[in-house]
Protein backbone atom coordinates (compact mmCIF):
# COMPACT_ATOMS: atom_id res chain seq x y z
CA UNK A 1 0.00 0.00 0.00
CA UNK A 2 2.58 2.31 1.44
CA UNK A 3 4.67 1.31 -2.31
CA UNK A 4 1.36 2.55 -4.17
CA UNK A 5 1.30 5.77 -2.35
CA UNK A 6 4.88 6.67 -3.27
CA UNK A 7 4.45 5.70 -6.78
CA UNK A 8 1.29 7.61 -7.12
CA UNK A 9 2.97 11.02 -5.27
CA UNK A 10 5.85 10.16 -7.82
CA UNK A 11 3.53 10.70 -10.51
CA UNK A 12 2.06 13.99 -9.04
CA UNK A 13 5.55 15.19 -9.17
CA UNK A 14 5.82 14.07 -13.06
CA UNK A 15 8.55 11.97 -11.75
CA UNK A 16 7.19 8.73 -13.01
CA UNK A 17 4.49 8.02 -15.39
CA UNK A 18 1.70 5.08 -16.38
CA UNK A 19 4.46 2.85 -17.39
CA UNK A 20 5.56 2.81 -14.53
CA UNK A 21 2.26 1.86 -13.08
CA UNK A 22 1.10 -1.68 -12.37
CA UNK A 23 -1.04 -3.79 -14.41
CA UNK A 24 -4.08 -5.16 -12.24
CA UNK A 25 -7.75 -5.11 -12.88
CA UNK A 26 -8.26 -5.54 -9.44
CA UNK A 27 -6.14 -2.63 -8.69
CA UNK A 28 -8.14 -0.52 -11.23
CA UNK A 29 -11.43 -1.59 -9.71
CA UNK A 30 -10.79 -0.68 -6.56
CA UNK A 31 -9.21 2.77 -7.64
CA UNK A 32 -12.77 3.56 -9.39
CA UNK A 33 -14.73 2.26 -6.73
CA UNK A 34 -12.43 4.85 -3.99
CA UNK A 35 -12.59 7.53 -6.51
CA UNK A 36 -16.63 7.18 -6.89
CA UNK A 37 -16.80 7.42 -3.15
CA UNK A 38 -14.25 10.25 -2.72
CA UNK A 39 -15.77 12.18 -5.47
CA UNK A 40 -19.38 11.76 -4.15
CA UNK A 41 -18.61 12.88 -1.12
CA UNK A 42 -16.64 16.09 -2.06
CA UNK A 43 -19.89 16.53 -4.64
CA UNK A 44 -21.72 16.62 -1.24
CA UNK A 45 -20.47 19.84 -0.07
CA UNK A 46 -21.69 21.38 -3.03
CA UNK A 47 -24.73 19.63 -4.62
CA UNK A 48 -27.58 17.15 -3.35
CA UNK A 49 -26.60 13.69 -2.79
CA UNK A 50 -28.09 12.44 -6.07
CA UNK A 51 -26.45 14.76 -8.30
CA UNK A 52 -23.24 14.83 -6.77
CA UNK A 53 -23.38 10.52 -7.41
CA UNK A 54 -24.09 11.75 -10.96
CA UNK A 55 -21.33 13.74 -11.08
CA UNK A 56 -19.19 11.47 -9.70
CA UNK A 57 -19.60 8.72 -12.17
CA UNK A 58 -19.78 11.54 -15.25
CA UNK A 59 -16.31 12.47 -13.97
CA UNK A 60 -14.78 8.76 -13.83
CA UNK A 61 -16.36 7.30 -17.21
CA UNK A 62 -15.73 10.66 -19.35
CA UNK A 63 -11.96 10.58 -17.94
CA UNK A 64 -12.04 6.89 -19.08
CA UNK A 65 -14.11 7.18 -22.44
CA UNK A 66 -11.60 9.99 -23.40
CA UNK A 67 -8.14 8.28 -22.36
CA UNK A 68 -9.77 4.93 -24.58
CA UNK A 69 -10.68 6.60 -27.42
CA UNK A 70 -6.93 8.79 -27.62
CA UNK A 71 -5.48 4.91 -26.64
CA UNK A 72 -7.60 3.74 -29.73
CA UNK A 73 -6.76 6.61 -32.06
CA UNK A 74 -2.58 6.17 -31.87
CA UNK A 75 -3.40 2.46 -31.53
CA UNK A 76 -1.93 2.42 -28.14
CA UNK A 77 -5.00 0.11 -26.65
CA UNK A 78 -2.84 -2.13 -24.62
CA UNK A 79 -1.89 0.52 -22.58
CA UNK A 80 -5.10 0.95 -20.53
CA UNK A 81 -5.14 -0.11 -17.83
CA UNK A 82 -2.07 0.76 -16.44
CA UNK A 83 -2.97 4.51 -17.99
CA UNK A 84 -6.50 4.20 -16.11
CA UNK A 85 -4.68 2.80 -13.16
CA UNK A 86 -2.68 5.89 -13.38
CA UNK A 87 -4.92 8.36 -13.46
CA UNK A 88 -7.52 6.65 -10.87
CA UNK A 89 -4.63 6.70 -8.28
CA UNK A 90 -3.65 10.30 -9.38
CA UNK A 91 -7.53 11.55 -8.67
CA UNK A 92 -7.94 9.66 -5.47
CA UNK A 93 -4.05 10.98 -3.97
CA UNK A 94 -5.34 14.81 -5.33
CA UNK A 95 -8.57 14.36 -3.75
CA UNK A 96 -7.40 13.11 -0.78
CA UNK A 97 -5.03 15.14 0.20
CA UNK A 98 -5.94 18.84 -1.42
CA UNK A 99 -9.66 19.00 -2.14
CA UNK A 100 -10.98 16.79 1.25
CA UNK A 101 -9.28 19.38 3.24
CA UNK A 102 -9.72 22.61 1.56
CA UNK A 103 -13.75 21.53 0.69
CA UNK A 104 -13.68 20.89 4.65
CA UNK A 105 -12.16 24.34 5.08
CA UNK A 106 -14.27 26.71 2.75
CA UNK A 107 -17.66 24.63 4.53
CA UNK A 108 -16.70 25.53 8.16
CA UNK A 109 -16.32 29.00 7.01
CA UNK A 110 -12.20 28.93 7.78
CA UNK A 111 -11.27 29.84 3.86
CA UNK A 112 -13.18 32.24 2.10
CA UNK A 113 -15.10 31.79 -0.86
CA UNK A 114 -12.18 34.16 -2.84
CA UNK A 115 -9.05 31.98 -1.35
CA UNK A 116 -11.34 28.45 -2.21
CA UNK A 117 -11.92 29.71 -5.51
CA UNK A 118 -7.78 30.48 -6.19
CA UNK A 119 -6.87 27.41 -4.07
CA UNK A 120 -9.28 25.21 -6.62
CA UNK A 121 -7.73 27.59 -9.50
CA UNK A 122 -3.96 26.58 -8.78
CA UNK A 123 -4.61 22.82 -8.31
CA UNK A 124 -6.55 22.11 -11.63
CA UNK A 125 -3.99 23.63 -12.81
CA UNK A 126 -1.37 21.29 -11.39
CA UNK A 127 -3.84 18.44 -12.31
CA UNK A 128 -4.17 19.08 -15.97
CA UNK A 129 -0.16 19.22 -15.79
CA UNK A 130 -0.10 15.95 -14.13
CA UNK A 131 -2.69 15.00 -16.34
CA UNK A 132 -0.62 16.13 -19.74
CA UNK A 133 2.52 13.98 -18.04
CA UNK A 134 0.12 11.16 -18.02
CA UNK A 135 -0.65 11.58 -21.64
CA UNK A 136 2.54 12.43 -22.65
CA UNK A 137 4.12 9.38 -21.70
CA UNK A 138 1.06 6.99 -22.32
CA UNK A 139 0.79 8.24 -25.87
CA UNK A 140 4.58 9.09 -26.75
CA UNK A 141 3.68 12.79 -27.50
CA UNK A 142 4.96 16.00 -26.32
CA UNK A 143 3.74 17.17 -22.94
CA UNK A 144 2.46 20.41 -25.08
CA UNK A 145 -0.10 17.59 -26.67
CA UNK A 146 -1.03 16.03 -23.66
CA UNK A 147 -1.55 19.52 -22.11
CA UNK A 148 -4.05 20.55 -25.01
CA UNK A 149 -5.69 16.41 -24.22
CA UNK A 150 -5.98 17.33 -20.94
CA UNK A 151 -7.29 20.86 -21.55
CA UNK A 152 -10.08 19.16 -24.01
CA UNK A 153 -10.63 16.50 -21.34
CA UNK A 154 -11.59 19.33 -18.87
CA UNK A 155 -13.61 21.42 -21.12
CA UNK A 156 -15.65 17.98 -22.07
CA UNK A 157 -16.27 17.04 -18.39
CA UNK A 158 -17.55 20.69 -17.86
CA UNK A 159 -19.45 21.11 -21.05
CA UNK A 160 -20.94 17.38 -20.19
CA UNK A 161 -21.75 18.45 -16.38
CA UNK A 162 -23.56 21.45 -17.15
CA UNK A 163 -25.85 19.34 -20.38
CA UNK A 164 -26.67 16.53 -18.21
CA UNK A 165 -26.93 18.43 -14.25
CA UNK A 166 -27.06 21.79 -15.23
CA UNK A 167 -24.24 22.48 -12.83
Amino acid sequence: MEALIRLFGDVCRLKKGPQNVPSSMNLLIILLIANFVVESFLGLSVYSFGASVLLASLSIFSLLIFTWFWLMMFKLSHRFIQTAIAFGGVSLFTNILCFLPIAFLWKMGVMSDDSFGLFNLVLIFWILSIYAHIYKNALNVSFFLGFALSITYFITFNTLSIKILGV
